[in-house]
């Protein structure tokens, strides 16, 4: 009980501001910190989706060929397009070509062949007429002519026309052979033999031209003749020529032949440029009858070949 009493009284004497003692050491009381109150969580709600927008394709923009302002362009142009069988655009170029200078023969010769490759036959002559009316010293546009009047199987205009070509240029390779290749189908093989000669005489004297010659010699019975054009033919890349030379082989008379010649269906070929000009080599299917005097015995019909400038 005393000792409770010392302590306590110990005790009184640090409270009133007595001595401490040094080895004790005192934690000073820390307020409690401040109970958190729970937060309702509050959900956003989620946000709508976005309406999807139209998907809207980019216009395609035409892009129109520009009309060429001057006749050189127009005219070179619609060469190249022919040349790559664009047939529309090479058409309206060369119509231009006509508005820039209406005194050029050349883009009515550059219709005038479109028309023929494109069967137009009217057309043809209509252009190819209005070339020689503008350029008539022209052998070019007489002989686009004749090309025209051969594919309305007008043999007789044709022949007036690559004659008027020929007097006009007498190297004109094209001219010589379409002129003989009409005699052929009127069945005048001996003007058609002199005047393929003349093709096949001059620089640019293409396999089928020999092809050609063979024929109108072997329906004179110059068969020895016919066998040499063959040959040539043969040799410049003419099937028919081959074909025709194999069938001679040991004939010797056209009264034995077995069956009737058959002269070169070449298609058309590109643009080529002669002199500043342009020409093709073009091939159109004659009658080929086989019925006049001096023909083979055999019934096949016969295709001869005409080349263009």
């Amino acid at each position: 009980m005393k000792t409770l009493k010392s302590i306590l009284f110990t005790v009184a004497i640090a409270a009133c501001g007595g001595q401490r003692d040094a080895s004790i050491t005192y934690v000073e009381p820390q307020p409690e910190p401040p109970v958190q109150q729970p937060v309702a969580k509050t959900e956003t709600p989620a946000a709508a989706p976005a309406p999807k927008q139209p998907v809207v394709e980019p216009k395609k923009v035409e892009v129109k060929p520009t009309t060429p302002t001057t006749y050189d362009v127009a005219l070179a142009d619609g060469r190249a397009l022919a040349a790559k069988g664009e047939h529309a655009r090479a058409h309206d170029l060369f119509v231009a070509a006509i508005k820039l200078d209406r005194k050029r023969a050349e883009p009515h010769v550059e219709l005038a062949r479109l028309y023929i490759a494109t069967g137009d036959k009217g057309a043809a002559v209509v252009e190819a007429t209005k070339a020689t009316k503008l350029a008539p010293l022209s052998s070019q546009a007489w002989n686009t002519l004749g090309r025209a009047q051969l594919a309305r199987y007008d043999y007789d205009g044709a022949i007036v026309a690559f004659t008027q070509a020929v007097e006009l240029n007498r190297d004109n390779v094209w001219a010589w052979n379409n002129l003989g290749y009409a005699e052929l189908q009127l069945k005048k093989y001996a003007d058609a033999a002199e005047h393929l000669g003349e093709a096949t005489s001059r620089k640019g004297a293409a396999g089928y031209m020999w092809n050609n010659l063979g024929i109108a010699l072997e329906q004179l019975d110059r068969l020895d003749d016919a066998r040499v054009a063959f040959d040539h033919g043969a040799a410049l890349g003419s099937g028919e020529a081959a074909s025709s030379r194999k069938r001679l082989e040991g004939v010797k008379t056209i009264v034995a032949a077995k069956q009737a010649p058959k002269l070169d269906a070449k298609p058309p070929a590109a643009y080529d440029a002669n002199e500043g000009e342009t020409d093709e080599d073009v091939k159109l299917e004659g009658d080929g009858s086989g019925s006049g005097s001096g023909s083979g015995s055999g019934s096949d019909a016969g295709l001869s070949e005409k080349a263009t400038m």
